[in-house]
């Protein structure tokens, strides 16, 4: 059936339940006290002249309409009761409604008879219709019903819900499915930046292992707000909330974009983004190694996503997933990014392209829960463990949890990013890749690659390691960029913001928001920089250090985030 027929049935059927009354059958409370058998329905609701009704029966989000009932009683009909969506009303009467998003509405008749009670009712849908771009700010009415109802029921095509100095608390909702052609973002004006941090998004309830938010379609974009879980501190046992699942529907449609992109993504003991594909329709998935940017997660901050044992990642891709993952910073998260080898039919290989990412000193620790943990205390048997993870799909004999060797994962790039965590390995990688591992042209404030990167092969005796890690000679190892740090205002507001240069990415840390955000892929260090305002703009340059004998630079990058150009007084 083509995509516009499917519609066609589907807008017809919501025709029909709207203009139909849907009455229910009587609903027994409690036996009645004195008779052994079934009670006969009361007649005031079985002879009850009951009637409602909407008009419109379709409108616009922000529109109204109106909704008349009548409730006509038989005589010697007293206590009989009449709620609106659960309000008490009178038995005749009309309402104006502006819902936020389509909905039924029902009016419940009930009486007690002989100690039964019964209740019938009546129902009318309410469709709401949404512009193409829904603009969610303080004034709006039901936020979060409007959000939903935007992104799950809206007809429209191609949906948009911008959200503007809001914080929307979503404590009680879990597996919101977004399909494709959505986008959930901050307006340009209210986005997460340098000097704000943006909308928020939070939740405060012990919730399950399902996601707030589930993507399985395709052309999906979350960008510019915060996404905030319920756990701030480490927690333990099966509290493993997720912020944000992208798992596609069944197809054979490669995906083509996903993005996760300029958000602050925190306290999600389970994880914050999690990436996994779906074979069902084809064996391989609908996420490729050949194209690594279909899932795009870039440019955020991924804090304090922490569990004792089971998981605490900032991300994770899993089951045959693959994503680019670039330009993020990561801190006290039990592990970054981590990874689980293959789906349960082992057709499908995870993988992900780690590229420019900056990784903080905090985090990593990883507390047991065997039961020798459990009997001294989980303090007793807590250590430090990695940041970069690809789990095998195997396990050793002593264990049956870890999945420790065996295959891990298809491709892993992990490129040109800066590593400050040192109190356990930057990378392990639980086994042997079935595509391969390229670590090329990493910052390890570790002093040796042996104390930075790690590999398990095959179960058994022996490291059974027969596709080895392929480190190139071009990672540094043992540098702290943070001892040479410049500062300069690089977002033109007067405020001086902090520089660090790493030696292949450079970035700010602005003094309001105490976050650093990602501007340029450059190798040069600050001993070879310097700051100032080479052009007319109010921003800070970044500028190649002149020889004694000249005053100006030749050559820089404009605020930071242009490649080399040279300085016009070279030029004339």
């Amino acid at each position: 059936m083509s995509k516009s027929a499917l519609a066609g049935v589907v807008l017809a059927g919501a025709a029909a339940a709207t203009l139909s009354m849907v009455a229910s059958s009587l609903i027994a409370r409690r036996p009645a006290p004195e008779s052994d058998g079934p009670q006969e329905p009361s007649r005031c609701l079985t002879e009850a002249d009951i009637q409602l009704s909407a008009n419109p029966t379709q409108i616009t989000l922000g529109q109204s309409s109106v909704v008349r009932w009548s409730v006509g009683l038989p005589s010697g009909c007293g206590g009989v009761r009449v709620r609106l969506d659960g309000d008490p009303v009178a038995a005749t009467g009309t309402r104006a409604i502006t819902p936020p998003r389509t909905a039924m509405h029902s009016l419940v008749v009930s009486h007690t008879r002989l100690g039964v009670q019964g209740e019938t009712r009546r129902s009318v849908q309410i469709a709401v219709g949404y512009p193409p771009v829904v603009v969610i700010g303080p004034q709006t009415p039901n936020p979060v019903a409007v959000l939903v109802g935007a992104l799950v029921n809206s007809t429209n095509e191609h949906q948009t819900v911008e959200l503007c100095d809001v914080d929307l608390d979503m404590t009680g909702l879990a597996g919101i499915v977004i399909g494709s052609n959505r986008a959930l973002i901050a307006s340009p004006a209210c986005a997460r930046g340098p000097r704000s941090f943006g909308p928020r998004i939070f939740v405060t309830d012990r919730r399950g292992r399902r996601a707030l938010f589930e993507i399985g379609g395709d052309n999906v974009r979350f960008s510019g707000f915060r996404l905030e879980g319920p756990t701030s501190g480490i927690a333990q046992g099966d509290i493993k909330e997720k912020g944000i699942l992208i798992k596609p529907f069944p197809d054979t449609t490669p995906i083509r974009r996903v993005e996760v992109s300029n958000m602050e993504i925190f306290h999600w003991s389970g994880v914050g983004v999690q990436i996994t594909d779906n074979n069902e329709a084809a064996e391989r998935g609908r996420l490729f190694n050949t194209n690594e940017g279909a899932v795009h997660v870039f440019g955020n901050f991924f804090h304090h996503n922490r569990h004792g044992a089971g998981e605490g990642y900032g991300v994770a891709v899993t089951s045959g997933g693959y994503a680019l993952i670039e330009r993020n910073v990561f801190d006290e998260n039990r592990h970054g990014i981590a990874g689980g080898s293959r789906t349960e039919d082992a057709k499908d290989y995870s993988g992900f392209t780690l590229r420019d990412n900056l990784i903080l000193p905090g985090g990593g620790k990883h507390c047991s829960e065997s039961w020798w943990g459990a009997l001294t205390g989980w303090r007793a048997h807590c250590w430090q463990t990695h940041q970069i993870d690809m789990h095998g799909d195997e396990n050793e004999w002593y264990s049956s949890s870890n999945w420790q060797c065996g295959r891990a994962g298809e491709t892993m790039i992990i490129q040109r990013n800066t590593i400050f965590y040192t109190s356990g390995l930057a990378i392990k990688i639980r086994g042997n890749p079935m595509d391969k591992v390229v670590v090329d042209g990493n910052v390890f404030k570790h002093g040796s690659r042996g104390s930075a990167i790690a590999q398990n092969g095959g179960c058994g005796w022996g490291d059974n390691i027969t596709t080895p890690i392929d480190v190139r000679p071009n990672n540094v190892f043992g540098v702290d960029p943070r001892t040479f740090l410049g500062s300069c205002d690089f977002f033109g507001d007067g405020q001086v913001d902090q520089f660090m240069a790493t030696g292949v990415t450079w970035w700010a840390k602005s003094p309001v928001t105490q976050q650093w955000r990602y501007l340029n892929t450059m190798p040069e260090r600050m001993p070879v920089l310097q700051l100032g305002r080479v052009d007319a703009d109010a921003v800070c340059d970044v500028a190649l250090r002149s020889p004694r004998s000249e005053i100006a630079p030749r050559a820089y990058s404009k605020s930071g985030t242009g490649p080399w150009r040279r300085v016009l007084l070279y030029e004339q």
